[in-house]
């Protein structure tokens, strides 16, 4: 950083956050103006994006409609046709080199496991989508033991709250051998404005709340409950020198189906502490991704491309940051650095 100097030439001391006491009363008092008018912004922000989640409502009903049709071909109840199994990157694929097509066919031969060419529709369908989603949105919640329970979920759908002061997550399931329940739901709040205790601090709409629900584990079923055999040494020697002794214990393991049983907040809206705190920051940031990129973004996550575009972004990123070292260094040609 550039050394700042003052008219007669002496360095002078930059301060870029002045305490508000060093300010003269006078300049207290515009600085406290300023902070009105920030609120007033503020409050105008609050009243758009009320207005934003009032056209929320409007066009759900929109995305329930293309969800619906969705469904419908995921479980098989209607199979598409025509134009509607047409996709641009076929035309694309039939213009590739004549050995290229020979190799894609060769690879197509052996179908996935999941897949067997005279299903109906798309089984697994959100298993695989929760699966190509679990490290980018979901946070890793996703454990190898609960893909047997996933493999059962047949819808995955959002609907806003009747006041429309959050939105519900329903995860819908076929019977299957774990539970009883046809819907697990997530309820989150959003706070309607900003916080009275830091109104400045207000930047849209936030999820300040949430209710998972009970799940009905058949006998035996419950994941959640589930414990993993773990070796530990008490660092003890043992009779005669003999090695030492190594205890199994039972540790709980983790679950994604913990996700519908989430930490509780006391009547202030504050959670008990630091942990509860933490899990429920992920809570919420797994909650808002499921309902805007994991639901209205599916195929892309069961097909992976949305990963792939990821890749390939992060890719550009690397050789841009790699090109702007390179002309940082300004190499002269032998290997050595330019000076000037």
């Amino acid at each position: 950083m550039s050394d700042i100097c003052s008219d007669d030439g002496h360095d002078a001391d930059f301060l870029p956050r002045p305490d508000m006491k060093q300010l003269p009363p006078i300049m207290q008092g515009r600085v406290k103006a300023l902070k009105n008018l920030q609120l007033g912004i503020i409050k105008a922000e609050a009243e758009y994006y009320r207005e934003v989640r009032d056209l929320d409502v409007k066009y759900q009903a929109k995305y329930d409609e293309v969800h619906q049709r969705r469904a419908q071909i995921i479980a098989g109840s209607y199979e598409p046709s025509g134009a509607e199994v047409d996709w641009a990157s076929d035309a694309e694929e039939e213009e590739e080199d004549p050995e290229v097509q020979l190799s894609k066919k060769a690879e197509d031969m052996t179908l996935h496991p999941d897949f067997p060419e005279d299903v109906k529709g798309l089984p697994k369908f959100w298993l695989h989508t929760l699966k190509n989603a679990n490290d980018e949105s979901l946070m890793g919640l996703v454990e190898p033991h609960d893909e047997q329970v996933l493999s059962h979920l047949t819808d995955l759908t959002v609907s806003l709250t009747p006041d429309n002061s959050g939105f519900i997550l329903n995860f819908h399931f076929e019977e299957n051998p774990f539970f009883t329940n046809q819907v697990l739901t997530k309820e989150y709040t959003w706070r309607d404005g900003p916080d009275p205790k830091n109104p400045l601090d207000y930047d849209g709409p936030e999820i300040v709340g949430c209710k998972g629900c009970t799940i009905d584990w058949k006998e035996g079923k419950d994941i959640t409950k589930m414990t993993m055999k773990v070796k530990t040494n008490p660092g003890k020697t043992g009779k005669n020198d003999s090695p030492d002794k190594s205890i199994i214990e039972d540790v709980e393991t983790d679950s994604f189906f913990d996700f519908f049983n989430p930490p509780e907040i006391d009547e202030n809206g504050e959670e008990d502490d630091v942990e509860d705190r933490a899990a429920l920051a992920v809570d919420f940031d797994v909650g808002y991704a499921i309902k805007e990129k994991v639901i209205p973004r599916a195929v892309l996550y069961f097909t992976g491309e949305i990963l792939d575009d990821d890749d390939e972004f992060e890719d550009c990123d690397s050789d841009e940051e790699e090109e702007s070292k390179d002309e940082e260094v300004g190499g002269n040609g032998d290997g050595e650095t330019a000076m000037s």
